[in-house]
């Protein structure tokens, strides 16, 4: 199979023999992949430069199976994140990785993590952003909990309190560790409150560990330990 003019973003690069790479990309239409870029480090025209993490790419590629061979890079846009927007970037592109299947096509994702790494490269504050990530990811990977309709289906009340039950969902519960107030303002993606964006990352976070099987995310070590 011969693929041509896809538009890829790159999540992870790795060297590969002496002069070639392994690359990790990320496309609207074919998803998570895997390819090899051969001869690609000792390139003209800084041919390994494009193949950088948050860069985006036009490539193709042939074969079929777990790896691919890359037959054509060309860089879009690269993307030079601030220092301050490193770990969240990385947080993000770590998260691809673990919790997406490969060749399984997100395209509404793809779009909407390339215009999240524009506001990071502009140093548009991370906070809100993830949250509003974490949510997307989690509800494009099947694994995402309605923040305004509990486990009965009833509406989240803002005068309730809640706990998560991450294969059920929200329980009212009088002494839970949620304010609906808070969830609801989560539901509407409005995180101007600390306290809003604080229970996000707590659900989140919450919803995302269910998923990995027990293994850490490096990225993490990364965040600011408080972060809102």
């Amino acid at each position: 199979m011969r693929v041509n003019g896809v538009s890829a973003l790159v999540v992870h690069v790795q060297p590969y023999r002496e002069t070639s790479s392994l690359v990790r990309l990320f496309t609207a239409r074919y998803g998570m992949l895997a390819g090899i870029a051969r001869g690609i480090r000792r390139a003209r025209r800084g041919g390994n430069a494009m193949l950088q993490p948050f860069n985006q790419i036009t490539t193709g590629w042939s074969g079929q199976g777990a790896l691919l061979t890359l037959t054509s890079v060309e860089l879009e846009s690269a993307r030079q994140l601030p220092e301050s927007s490193l770990p969240a970037g990385f947080y993000v592109l770590e998260l691809l990785v673990r919790l997406l299947h490969e060749h399984d096509p997100h395209p509404r994702l793809f779009e909407f993590i390339c215009v999240l790494l524009d506001q990071f490269a502009l140093g548009v504050s991370a906070s809100p952003l993830l949250r509003r990530f974490e949510k997307e990811l989690l509800l494009e990977t099947g694994f995402g909990v309605s923040m305004d309709v509990d486990a009965s289906g009833a509406p989240v009340e803002a005068s309730q309190r809640y706990r998560l039950q991450a294969d059920e969902g929200l329980i009212v519960d009088a002494a839970g560790p949620y304010a609906g107030a808070d969830l609801l303002a989560i539901a509407a993606d409005e995180y101007t409150d600390a306290q809003v964006r604080r229970t996000a990352r707590l659900v989140f976070r919450a919803l995302i560990d269910e998923h990995l099987g027990g293994r850490p995310l490096a990225s993490r070590s990364l965040l600011p330990v408080k972060r809102s």
